[in-house]
């Protein structure tokens, strides 16, 4: 009868229109049926991106997910794959989204992943094998494998599990466990040794130092030596890494380590290390200069560095120097920089030349800037006194700096707890960043405002010094406004 009704009233409505009126084909009655809605798991996966990252390769991240181009995806199947990235221990945090693709009826999936940091050389010892014969063995099993690992309790876990199926497949059957080890100053390195252990230093002995006295080695020493495992070839990196450069600051360039012998410790358990040392003439300093791709710069970076003068060789010195230059290129958007220190050794003039290679890698630019937890004056107020634009060098202080003086200058009433959070995103080598500020009741203003007064000065923004010039010149000055409470 409905459609009898509708019929009707379409062909009156056309008659008095004038228009010769179409004819309507009432629909066929079709039996009542639920209505047929694709599942979500029979789209197929077209694309896997992958951000975040800045060490570990995508194609790598994307195959330790266990998701393939072509299967089939939906919410259980995302979840596990972050659960399987998660559980890899490469990563801090991993996140995953996805939309449907602009063509067909696939999925384009892409996971925002933090990665751990640092990463850890392999170090085999008393095995029988090389880190190198472990490394391309690893390539080959671990799609995250890039030659170092981080230190978590899961990766070395799983990696002691692979050098144990390696030694298998050599004939050198046996139980592998893996942990952290202080190689040097700084310097740590993941050790993979026999599960069993083997036997720790108690203590260090030395003959034939003339020049540094055995209580002053032992110091020295003392930190990476003592109840470390023993093998010959660990102890002398630990003598090369760690009292080599206690030499190098007094200019002795050529010092030796010779023979190593060890004994059963009669006062704990573990074995006393005697040491052989030749510790060779000392060096004057010659000329320092900066080498490699940024040799055209040595300028500005020999500026930075502040080199001081020196008659005898001191490497501590410049060490430190290279931090100042790595920081001062970190600063003009180099956040991959890194920068070492090498040396030409004349042994007939009994002089060093010493030179720095700063390897700059990308140059990261800002992006944008959000800012949490301040009402809309107060936001307004920090976004004009960042002064940071997008496309600009990100340099890579500038957040904390700008949060410290922030503070300092107490721009906000009741003012807690500041952090900032760079957002860097290593293909488009951008940086965005987020400021989180939190309201205490407890804090208060320092001085407190006059009527029509600003604090910050006469109301100038942050300035940053132009690239090249020596020093970062940052100066504050903008309004401020109270916290919402």
């Amino acid at each position: 009868m409905a459609r009898l009704i509708l019929f009707v009233f379409l062909t009156l409505a056309a008659l008095a229109s004038g228009q010769t009126p179409k004819k309507v084909v009432a629909p066929k009655a079709v039996p009542d049926a639920p209505a047929t809605i694709t599942a979500p798991q029979d789209f197929r996966i077209e694309s896997i991106t992958v951000e975040g990252n800045r060490i570990l390769a995508s194609p790598g991240i994307a195959a330790a997910s266990g998701l393939r181009l072509g299967a089939k995806g939906d919410t259980p199947t995302f979840d596990a794959a972050r659960d399987r990235l998660l559980n890899s221990g490469y990563f801090e945090t991993v996140a995953y989204k996805y939309k449907a693709a602009e063509q067909g009826s696939g999925y384009n999936v892409t996971f925002e992943v933090q990665e751990m940091q640092p990463l850890y050389p392999l170090r085999m010892e008393a095995l029988g094998v090389s880190a190198a014969e472990v490394t391309a063995w690893l390539r080959a099993k671990d799609p995250l494998f890039t030659g170092k690992i981080p230190g978590t309790q899961q990766v070395l876990d799983r990696t002691a599990r692979e050098i144990e199926q390696f030694l298998e497949s050599k004939g050198k059957p046996g139980k592998v466990g893996g942990r952290i080890v202080l190689a040097g100053e700084q310097k740590y390195e993941a050790q993979f040794l026999p599960a069993a252990g083997l036997p720790n230093v108690a203590l260090v002995s030395f003959e034939g130092n003339k020049v540094k006295r055995d209580t002053e080695l032992q110091n020295a020493i003392a930190a990476v030596a003592f109840g470390q495992p023993y093998t010959e070839s660990n102890f002398r990196l630990l003598l090369e890494t760690q009292l080599g450069p206690f030499y190098e600051k007094d200019g002795y360039m050529r010092v030796k380590f010779g023979k190593l012998t060890t004994s059963a410790s009669a006062q704990v358990k573990g074995i006393d290390v005697h040491v052989v040392i030749d510790e060779g003439p000392q060096y004057k300093m010659g000329e320092v200069s900066v080498r490699g791709a940024m040799a055209d710069n040595s300028k500005h970076l020999l500026r930075v560095a502040k080199v001081p003068k020196m008659a005898i060789a001191n490497f501590d010195e410049l060490r430190q120097a290279a931090i100042r230059i790595k920081d001062d290129m970190r600063h003009e958007g180099y956040l991959d920089a890194d920068v070492t220190v090498d040396r030409d050794i004349n042994d007939e003039t009994k002089t060093v030349d010493a030179f720095f290679i700063p390897a700059p890698g990308a140059q990261y630019t800002f992006g944008k800037l959000e800012v949490m937890g301040l009402g809309l004056d107060g936001v307004a107020a920090v976004e004009k006194a960042w002064v940071v634009k997008p496309g600009d060098p990100y340099p890579a202080e500038y957040p904390d700096y700008f949060l410290k003086q922030v503070k300092e200058q107490g721009w906000f009433d009741n003012l807690g707890e500041t952090r900032a959070e760079p957002e860097i995103n290593a293909e488009k080598h951008t940086v965005n960043v987020t400021l989180y500020f939190r309201y205490n009741p407890d804090m208060k203003r320092k001085k407190p405002l006059q009527p029509g007064e600003l604090p910050g000065g006469p109301g100038q923004p942050l300035q940053l010094r132009q690239p090249g010039q020596p020093g970062f010149g940052y100066y504050f000055s903008s309004a401020g406004f109270a916290l919402p409470k």
